[in-house]
């Protein structure tokens, strides 16, 4: 099996890159054809598609065929001659590919080729039919290329235009659960909204804090309410960043700046022979690189927002995973990069006359597994490439291997795909069910209202109980409420409220 493209790069310049969910050989038949190859396919490419022997034809034959993967590039430009590679372009110098190859070096390796400015017509760096790409872009007038790219050197995540995305990126979905809570029995009331939106919050709080075992009830929980409260106000930038670190994280934790250290993601587990080990799922970049990665995470961030053709939901996901993979503090980062989903979908729907929250964290909390296997596909190959040492004594990390390309060039696609799952989830469960829930105990207290007098505490209780039980008061529970009414004017409520309820779950499941 003769490889081609990034597969054949790959394995020629011993690249420290991930394996290719779809590879890349030379194929014998008429027609491409596509086969399982362990865990991951090659597609072999038909006869009549002619691929060079040269490391830099190969590179042409990546970009044709396998697309623009900055990750597979930035090694392979630091491994070649550029003499060489500015001969092999200028050899046919309007070719387009040849054109971008170009300019994707110069970009990424800052060092001019020895070619003459080209005349040519501008392309689009990235075909916006296979990619989501900024609509504007920046001219490059040297190679006559548009670079459209999302991000910047410094960090540009990509995101594919799949079947699957697309189906997803039709969709607005605050809009969509905006629509969905206002349609819930009727016309919601504002101030029955507000009171579903403030349950929403605590939920999301309570569930972004879980999915770290962290202490739910912790003053730092607390804090963390009122940050995303207020996500969306003010502009994302540097010193917003710190400050939301500061504020959610214990006061030994907080960082004045981004972190000074290596940094890891793990737990200490006992051994039957030494007794504890560290048990390491993830180590971020370099510290001395995270300045760089989070002022390219940032203008990215701006990018969007001044083209502002990306669909939110993809802006908020290639951002805040993105941020997780960064990792720029010391603490807090999980916290931090589920806000990022909420902070940036609040400043694209500005014009939402309603403030209110998609709890996506509660359904990531219901789909851990999933949660960890999207974030393994960008961990798990750099914990197998990475070459560190952890000290036994103080558990502090040293890396001696420089993997930058792959924290600054993820391809994000499958991360923002899961996105729009938990909050396509977040909306059809948690949303309707704390709003409809809200409807019923609204509707049910105004029926015992009118009729009995009862405290404040035991009211509340006797509603809950009836709702849990579509209006009947277990056995066990009726005589604390005798007091207030007789036991066979609580029979008559109970068929009166189980009514009630019967009708507002007919018109809630309407809209589900």
């Amino acid at each position: 099996m003769k490889l081609a493209g990034y597969s054949y790069l790959t394995e020629e310049l011993e690249l420290r890159v991930p394996n290719l969910k779809l590879g890349l050989a030379i194929g014998e038949k008429k027609q491409d054809e596509i086969r399982q190859f362990g865990s991951s396919r090659i597609r072999f490419l038909a006869k009549t598609k002619k691929v060079g022997n040269t490391v830099y034809d190969h590179i042409e034959t990546a970009i044709n065929y396998q697309g623009v993967r900055l990750e597979y590039l930035v090694p392979t430009f630091k491994k070649i001659d550029p003499t060489e590679l500015a001969n092999f372009i200028k050899e046919k110098p309007e070719s387009v590919v040849r054109r971008c190859i170009w300019y994707l070096y110069e970009w990424l390796m800052g060092n001019e080729l020895d070619i003459p400015d080209s005349n040519a017509n501008y392309t689009p760096l990235l075909d916006n039919r296979y990619y989501y790409t900024l609509k504007e872009g920046v001219k490059n007038s040297r190679t006559r290329v548009k670079n459209n790219l999302l991000g910047t050197k410094e960090f540009c995540p990509v995101i594919r235009k799949t079947t699957e995305l697309l189906k997803w990126a039709e969709k607005d979905l605050m809009d969509m659960a905006l629509a969905k809570l206002t349609s819930l029995h009727g016309e919601v009331n504002t101030e029955t909204l507000g009171r579903s939106v403030a349950y929403l919050y605590t939920k999301e709080t309570k569930s972004s804090t879980d999915i770290e075992n962290e202490d739910s009830k912790a003053d730092k929980t607390k804090k963390f309410y009122r940050v995303l409260k207020n996500s969306g106000t003010l502009p994302l930038n540097r010193r917003r960043l710190i400050d939301i670190q500061n504020q959610i994280v214990r006061s030994e934790k907080k960082d004045e700046g981004y972190r000074l250290d290596e940094i890891y993601v793990g737990e200490t587990r006992l051994t039957w022979r030494d007794g504890v080990e560290e048990n390491i799922h993830f180590i971020g970049p370099k510290q001395n690189q995270v300045v760089s990665m989070m002022n390219g995470w940032l203008d990215t961030h701006n990018q969007i927002l001044l083209d502002d053709t990306i669909p939110p939901m993809i802006h908020a996901g290639l951002l805040s995973f993105g941020f997780v993979y960064i990792h720029p503090f010391s603490d807090g980062n999980g916290r931090i990069h589920r806000y990022v989903i909420h902070d940036v979908l609040k400043t694209r729907h500005s014009s939402l006359d309603q403030d209110f929250i998609i709890p996506v964290s509660a359904a990531i909390l219901d789909r851990p597994n999933e949660y960890d296997r999207v974030l393994e596909e960008i961990s798990k190959p750099i914990m197998a490439l990475l070459d560190y040492e952890l000290s036994s004594e103080d558990h502090s990390i040293e890396i001696h291997s420089d993997l930058d390309y792959l924290y600054r060039y993820p391809d994000l696609t499958s991360h923002v795909i899961f996105l729009y799952e938990m909050m396509g989830t977040a909306i059809s469960e948690d949303l309707v069910k704390e709003v409809t829930y809200i409807i019923k105990y609204d509707v049910v207290k105004g029926l015992i209202e009118g009729m009995y007098d009862l405290p404040n505490k035991d009211l509340d209780l006797l509603i809950k109980l009836a709702i849990q039980n579509n209006g009947r008061v277990a056995k066990n529970k009726r005589k604390r409420f005798y007091g207030w009414i007789p036991e066979g004017d609580l029979k008559s409520l109970e068929a009166l409220i189980g009514k009630t309820l019967a009708e507002v779950r007919d018109n809630t499941e309407e809209v589900v």
